[in-house]
């Protein structure tokens, strides 16, 4: 099995870091100027609840983007953002193609020296072995 790991370009990472400064700047400005409004003026607890968790998570959220960005543009190969597991060789399925053009195929392997004879006989047995 190989793993294939996606990233952003580190000029990509670098241009998400100036979108996200500004937006943490203005996440900022607004819990001081509005922050100060609903404190001092608001008279419902559960506003001045609800306005202090969104500007936690506004914060915290641009935060960790930040780091991850950070990181992505120091790292010499990158910090990889999802990571995918995917499998090589012989698939033991069916595929697209028909049995014969599969046996041709395996036997054009065989004639290369791609693979050797007991392994060219076990697949043969299995492409022979499913319904055509």
């Amino acid at each position: 099995m190989s793993e294939i790991k996606l990233k952003p370009s580190k000029p990509i990472s670098a241009g998400t870091l100036i979108i996200l400064i500004f937006m943490l700047l203005f996440g900022i400005a607004f819990a001081v100027l509005i922050g100060e409004e609903i404190y001092e003026y608001g008279d419902e607890p559960v506003l001045k609840i609800l306005f202090s968790l969104f500007m936690f998570i506004w914060i915290g959220g641009i935060l960790f983007m930040v780091i991850y960005h950070v990181l992505n543009i120091k790292r010499s190969k990158g910090l990889s953002l999802i990571d995918i597991d995917a499998e090589t060789g012989f698939s033991s399925g069916r595929t697209d193609k028909d049995p014969m053009q599969r046996l041709r195929d395996l036997e054009a392997l065989r004639k290369d020296k791609l693979i050797a004879k007991d392994e060219f006989d076990r697949k043969r047995k299995e492409i022979m072995a499913e319904k055509w």
